[in-house]
């Protein structure tokens, strides 16, 4: 043991057919790291039964903890509240999705680099993941090279994650440092589509650092009604945008701004046409509005 304090933490919202499996991954990859790691599973206030079927997957309940909230909060607030209890009990915590799968050496090898880095330096462990599509079972793998890299982000690379609204950082299978998590000020809650990509821009940009292990250590469930699924029927992803296009203009120069309207407008117009064929005027006008907006601001 390396002497820093892990636990795994599920954030989970009406996922009971798929939390068994979870847990079932999560507690092989304890088994393969040798030591008995405290699982905590969030529940956003789920209408079904992953709570009962949380329970009947896990062999050792002393190991297993669950809270429950008292109101549907959403992700982002579920995980912060997490971190509030962990302050101080824990150094490191691993997140992984109910609907996510982990591999075997999921802990292990993130582990073995908790004990390598420096915790006032570094805020995010993080790797590659395979996509599983639930429907098909199909599976697109990652990357896989095995290279391990830690190095400085320059601040023009820091700023092409906002301008393309993603970053490769993703929040399921990472392992977070607990205590810059809340000097980060945890997740904005307001953000449930691009908060990753918000929260690791503006730890790269207080001067922290990541490491990334190019393994595929997870599956991450491709499934219909997910986030991101949910984002593109609501048009939420656009707004995300506009919002981040606010809240990250004081560090950009025109051209850098330019660009991620240009982004949103090509964003914005795609939509629009998607909405068009579907005879969803409604929509079809807010995107098409979104798109001129932006292309206006991209000039």
């Amino acid at each position: 043991m390396i002497g820093k304090r892990i636990a795994i933490l599920i954030p989970c919202y009406n996922a009971s057919a798929t939390i068994g499996a979870t847990l079932k991954s999560v507690e092989v990859s304890i088994e393969k790291l040798g030591f008995p790691v405290p699982v905590f599973i969030y529940d956003d206030c789920s209408k079904d039964d992953s709570i009962a079927v949380a329970r009947n997957s896990w062999k050792n309940q002393d190991t297993l903890f669950i809270e429950k909230n008292d109101e549907n909060s959403g992700e982002r607030k579920t995980v912060n509240r997490a971190f509030e209890f962990f302050y101080q009990k824990y150094n490191w915590v691993f997140i992984i999705h109910a609907d996510d799968i982990v591999k075997p050496d999921w802990l292990l090898e993130i582990y073995a680099q908790i004990g390598k880095v420096d915790d006032k330096e570094y805020f995010t462990i993080w790797s590659s993941f395979d996509s599983l599509d639930d429907k098909t079972g199909n599976i697109t793998t990652g990357d896989n090279i095995g290279n391990i890299h830690a190095r400085e982000r320059t601040e023009a690379e820091k700023k092409h994650y906002l301008i393309k609204f993603y970053s490769n950082w993703h929040l399921s299978g990472a392992a977070l440092n607990v205590s810059l998590f809340q000097s980060l000020g945890g997740f904005d809650p307001s953000m449930p589509q691009f908060g990753d990509t918000d929260f690791f821009v503006r730890g790269l940009l207080k001067g922290y650092r990541d490491l990334y292990l190019s393994r595929t250590l997870t599956y991450y469930r491709i499934i219909s009604g997910s986030v991101s699924s949910t984002s593109a029927r609501t048009n939420r992803d656009i707004e995300e945008v506009k919002y981040i296009a606010k809240k990250f203009q004081y560090l950009m120069k025109k051209k850098e701004l330019k660009m991620l309207y240009r982004n949103l407008a090509f964003l914005s117009f795609k939509r629009s046409w998607q909405w068009f064929r579907k005879a969803n005027m409604k929509n079809f006008f807010f995107c098409f509005g979104s798109t001129w907006r932006s292309y206006i601001n991209s000039l």
